[in-house]
């Protein structure tokens, strides 16, 4: 098989669709948390309540809009949710792991290390909601 027939097979299945959905999803979701985020730190809000507020607003469109158009799955909603949401705020606590580590110690900027860290976060939370969460 020539390697574009390769490439037409692999953009054509579930879940490179999927992924596509849910980094589609994903960037939606970013401009959730950063908007939240930059606007919480503009109100004195501290770096990591304003990372776990602003990630959680983003974590509950994600996981609705996932639901529906990514995984299309409308069972146990609620048992999904839980999980989802937990799975995201582990991957918070790395994010604001990383804003401790590389804006309060180093002084890095703060949005290059959410963007950087937040990239990270995402594969991982796809791999880990696609086979645990979203799963039939």
């Amino acid at each position: 098989m020539a390697n574009h027939q390769r490439l037409r097979v692999a953009v054509h299945q579930a879940s490179f669709q999927q992924l596509i959905k849910y980094g589609i999803i994903g960037i939606v979701g970013l401009g959730i948390d950063f908007g939240f985020f930059e606007g919480l730190s503009y109100l004195g809000v501290t770096l990591k309540w304003a990372n776990f507020i602003s990630s959680s607003c983003a974590l509950i469109h994600n996981f609705f809009m996932n639901r529906f158009w990514t995984f299309k799955v409308k069972d146990h909603w609620f048992k999904r949710f839980i999980k989802y949401y937990l799975v995201g705020q582990v991957t918070t606590l790395f994010t604001t792991l990383m804003l401790f580590l590389f804006v309060q110690l180093l002084g890095y900027n703060k949005l290059v290390v959410k963007i950087c860290a937040t990239l990270v976060a995402t594969i991982l939370q796809f791999g880990i909601n696609k086979g645990l969460t979203f799963r039939r």
